[in-house]
């Protein structure tokens, strides 16, 4: 019983050993993945205006989703801009904090004027919950 065991042992060192080498190999012999593409001066310039254009008609469905609920606009703007943000660096092929970036600069390119806002609305506790 004893010679079963120790052939057991061996061959579960065995299997690790190779397991392990294959690892090595696997992770030796691996391409580096390439790195991200980045937005040109020109492109960031356009995805910022291109997002900036589209702020009013999100700020619109926001207010007409949450009529008097400031908190719950802002918050349903933000989900409209990531949306759009995530889809413009799919179809550009970029990762996505270059478009929120480009947002972020066209933003403070200039002074905010209505409807836009650089500010977030207070958080306040619901009376209920549902």
């Amino acid at each position: 019983m004893g010679a079963t065991w120790r052939r057991a042992a061996h061959l579960g060192w065995l299997v690790f050993a190779l397991c392990g080498a294959a690892a090595v190999v696997r992770a030796s012999t691996a391409r580096l993945p390439p790195p991200p593409q980045r937005l040109s001066p020109t492109l960031r310039e356009q995805v910022g205006h291109a997002a900036a254009n589209q702020e009013a008609e999100w700020r619109r469905k926001a207010r007409q989703s949450f009529p008097g609920d400031h908190w719950s606009q802002d918050d349903d703007f933000g989900a409209a801009e990531r949306k759009w943000a995530v889809d413009e660096a799919h179809r550009r092929g970029v990762p996505v904090t270059e478009v929120l970036e480009a947002i972020d600069a066209e933003l403070h390119s200039r002074p905010v004027q209505p409807p836009r806002k650089a500010t977030a609305s207070p958080c306040k506790p619901r009376p209920f919950y549902d």
